[in-house]
């Protein structure tokens, strides 16, 4: 899933996007049964937390089992160069 930006240029939270089209989702099909017993459907609010923790979850398990977001991960990892000559490491014999 990309990262989208709103019309004023800023990025917008990846698992917000997520979180409010599962709401939207789940609230088309909880509150537009007819037939469903009013005792049976979740509050707004108690939708709007669920769809977080979902899209939240969701990440989550993205994140430690595709294998294209771990290739991706690993591919930032390797592109951070790092030089133990650039450590000073005669800090750490000063007192303090």
């Amino acid at each position: 899933m990309s990262t989208t930006t709103s019309p004023t240029g800023t990025r917008k939270d990846p698992i917000a996007d997520l979180a409010l089209q599962i709401y939207v989702g789940m609230a088309s099909r909880i509150y537009g049964d007819a037939g469903r017993k009013e005792g049976t459907v979740l509050q707004p609010q108690e939708l709007a937390h669920l769809s977080f923790r979902l899209a939240e979850a969701f990440h989550a398990e993205d994140r430690a089992a595709n294998p294209v977001t771990i290739a991706a991960a690993a591919a930032a990892k390797a592109a951070v160069k790092f030089d133990a000559a650039d450590l000073d490491l005669g800090s750490l014999h000063h007192r303090r």
